[in-house]
């Protein structure tokens, strides 16, 4: 017995097209979302790792340098 089997014999089989319709739809809209992205917001997301961007002053309880 497989388990679209026994899915079939619940009445299971919708949910489970359903949530792959869900899935496929939310893959896609990533996708679009990522490639319509303004590269100026890339750029910048791109520069973080190596921001210096010391935000830390004296007295702040930062840990010192």
């Amino acid at each position: 017995m497989s388990l679209s089997d026994i899915m079939g014999a619940a009445g299971l089989g919708s949910w489970a097209v359903l949530g792959l319709i869900v899935s496929f739809v939310t893959f896609v809209g990533i996708v679009v979302w990522v490639f319509v992205r303004r590269r100026s917001s890339w750029e910048h997301a791109r520069r973080l790792p190596l921001d210096d961007g010391d935000t830390t002053t004296p007295g702040s309880g930062g840990s010192p340098r």
